[in-house]
């Protein structure tokens, strides 16, 4: 049974029933089990009893070691707790979301500190644009209480920087420059090719970033604008000096999107969040943009309502694709925050429309459901 333990933080009560049997309702094989030694996992959310360990704090040590590099993105979890060996079947979530964690949930998946989430929650959006932004940018997006004091707290946490020329905030992480006038990765990118003419990809990004603090994936996007394009010796150039424009390549459609039989219907299934209630633009997937042939920046698409009252509009930019503001509409369809919807593009009449599709039972906006 040591040697089954020896190497492993914790296993599941279920893996040692090969070594003793639940023959009598668990009561004497457990102590059977911790006269060998063994014992239940201690953690702050209490002892684990579907685990079983050599090393009462073993697993407590390995949770410290994540809170260490915290935050996550929603998509990072499942790979950090593999590389620091967190055992299979540990009921992570109920451990995270328990409320003595040091870890709290945010609604977007992602996992941040409790004594520091917008601070956390501005370095995973900041490492997720790319660039640099302003504060008020950050504000919104983090829904901070206001500009003042996400600067306070970007200025009190030494991975964020300041780059007081352009008084936006970048990611001490990212290969800072001596001073820039850039206000955007493309601005940059496009200053680095007028000066430098044909240039390999590898060079321009590396140029730019001297110039600009900028990721990798942020450069690539901007590679799809119409003022950038490809030399027939496969360099880069400005299209306006014969460069052929770069069309982005067809991204893999996402579970919520699709497309009808004939090919000229297209769905999208949304909720309504914060961003829409404000009227923001929506950000989408930029699958839809490539179907609707939307494959260089900027680019744009204009269908109009079945109803005939107002338009939505379809954007690709470097950045991001998006839908234009549709608050009005959905507010007038009886939805709240949380509610699903799908917006129904008919792309041989140029149309469009928004459909509720929440049960009745779980629809967010119903008085049952806390309105």
């Amino acid at each position: 049974m040591h040697a089954r333990l020896d190497n492993r933080p914790a296993v599941a009560d279920s893996e040692l029933v090969e070594e003793i049997s639940n023959f009598d309702g668990g009561a004497l094989r457990s102590s059977l089990l911790r006269a060998m030694g063994l014992t239940h996992p201690s953690t702050w959310a209490g002892e684990l009893t579907d685990l079983w360990t050599i090393k009462k704090d073993a697993l407590s040590e390995i949770l410290q070691k994540l809170l260490l590099q915290a935050p996550y993105h929603p998509d990072e979890l499942e790979e950090i707790t593999r590389t620091l060996g967190v055992p299979e079947h540990t009921p992570l979530d109920l451990i995270l979301a328990h409320p003595r964690s040091p870890l709290a949930k945010a609604p977007d998946g992602s996992w941040l500190r409790r004594n520091a989430r917008h601070r956390d929650a501005a370095y995973l959006w900041l490492s997720k644009q790319g660039e640099p932004r302003r504060a008020d940018e950050i504000r919104e997006a983090i829904q901070a209480k206001s500009d003042a004091a996400v600067r306070e707290g970007l200025r009190r946490d030494e991975r964020f920087i300041l780059l007081r020329a352009e008084r936006v905030w970048a990611l001490t992480e990212w290969p800072l420059p001596q001073g820039s006038h850039h206000t955007n990765a493309l601005d940059a990118v496009l200053e680095v090719i007028t000066e430098c003419g044909p240039i390999t990809r590898k060079a321009l990004f590396a140029e730019v970033t001297q110039r600009y603090p900028v990721t990798p994936a942020r450069l690539s996007q901007c590679l799809i604008s119409k003022e950038i394009g490809r030399t027939p010796e496969g360099l880069i150039d400005l299209s306006e000096r014969g460069a052929t424009p770069m069309e982005e390549k067809e991204p893999r459609r996402p579970d919520t999107m699709a497309v009808d039989p004939s090919g000229k219907v297209v769905g999208a299934r949304l909720s309504v969040d914060k961003e829409l209630l404000r009227g923001s633009g929506l950000i989408v997937h930029s699958w839809l943009t490539w179907y609707l042939g939307l494959r260089l920046a900027p680019m744009s698409r204009t269908f109009t309502f079945d109803d005939g009252a107002g338009e939505l509009r379809v954007s690709r930019n470097t950045s991001a694709a998006q839908l234009s503001s549709i608050r009005q509409r959905v507010l007038s369809l009886g939805m709240g925050f949380g509610c699903h919807f799908v917006v129904l593009l008919r792309l041989d009449a140029s149309s469009v429309s928004i459909r509720h599709i929440c049960e009745e039972w779980a629809c967010p906006s119903k008085p049952s459901h806390g309105g």
